[in-house]
């Protein structure tokens, strides 16, 4: 059927050609919205599922003194040696939680400390380890009572509220995005600095010493003892510090008798 175009029809699509050019806009490319920033609780919470996830072998300046060696093994076990925290500074110390339990090891024989599902009682307690393995994952918690500023790699942990006994003390972290932990500063020890790149970890967690009997060492300094005085010995003359009498010389007759 051939197409006959009438006057109605020229009309109905001159129409149809105003009506388009009316009103057309011209499209205009607009920015997209920039994405919100990240706040620093977010920031620190993503950091620190990456870190829980680590495992590795690294080396941290203490401010105490010495380097702190952390074990974090493959298999969850982990260990952590002090330098020089038992008997007044005097000995090195390691504290370990393996299959077997909480451990402490020095001068070549390990001594445990409490069950599986137990904590290092508080005298044997050198602290340095609890933010990496009991505080890193009270981080998780977004309604943990601080507020968290960031600079950079680290974040500020200020109390927020009054708050009687926090779950961990403030401080500073320093987490890269990769999750390293970089640096720790509590009141409840001094200050951590990783002290090179970590290395890979073990396998699992080997106790540095023979399992003993013995009690674990403290922190304090062993008290002398006082020397023993055996009550049934009798003092040597002048013992008790008085002075013995001076002898009176024998007279000398005068030559008159």
């Amino acid at each position: 059927m051939a197409w006959t175009r009438t006057g109605k029809t020229v009309a109905v699509l001159t129409l149809v050609v105003l009506l388009a050019g009316c009103g057309t806009a011209t499209a205009v490319d607009t920015p997209e919205d920039a994405a919100p920033r990240a706040s620093a609780r977010a920031t620190l919470i993503g950091r620190v599922s990456k870190a829980l996830d680590e495992t590795y072998t690294a080396e941290y300046e203490w401010s105490e003194g010495g380097t702190v060696t952390v074990w974090a093994a493959a298999d969850g076990t982990w260990r952590v040696d002090v330098p020089s925290w038992a008997l007044g500074g005097t000995v090195d110390v390691s504290v370990a939680w393996t299959t077997g339990g909480f451990f402490q090891c020095a001068a070549g024989r390990c001594v445990r400390l409490a069950g599986i599902t137990g904590e290092i009682p508080k005298d044997y307690d050198p602290k340095v380890q609890l933010p990496f393995v009991e505080w890193l994952p009270q981080l998780l918690d977004r309604h943990l009572p601080f507020a968290i500023a960031q600079d950079g790699d680290c974040f500020t942990l200020t109390p927020n509220t009054v708050v009687v006994d926090p779950p961990i003390p403030p401080g500073e972290w320093c987490v890269d995005e990769h999750g390293t932990v970089l640096s720790v500063e509590s009141s409840a020890f001094g200050t951590l600095e990783l002290a090179g790149a970590p290395t890979e970890a073990v396998a699992t967690v080997e106790l540095p010493g023979d399992l003993s009997d013995a009690e674990p060492l403290g922190r304090k300094a062993p008290v002398e003892p006082s020397p023993s005085v055996d009550p049934s010995a009798t003092p040597a003359p002048g013992a008790t510090g008085t002075p013995s009498p001076a002898t009176s010389p024998s007279p000398t007759p005068s030559p008159e008798e």
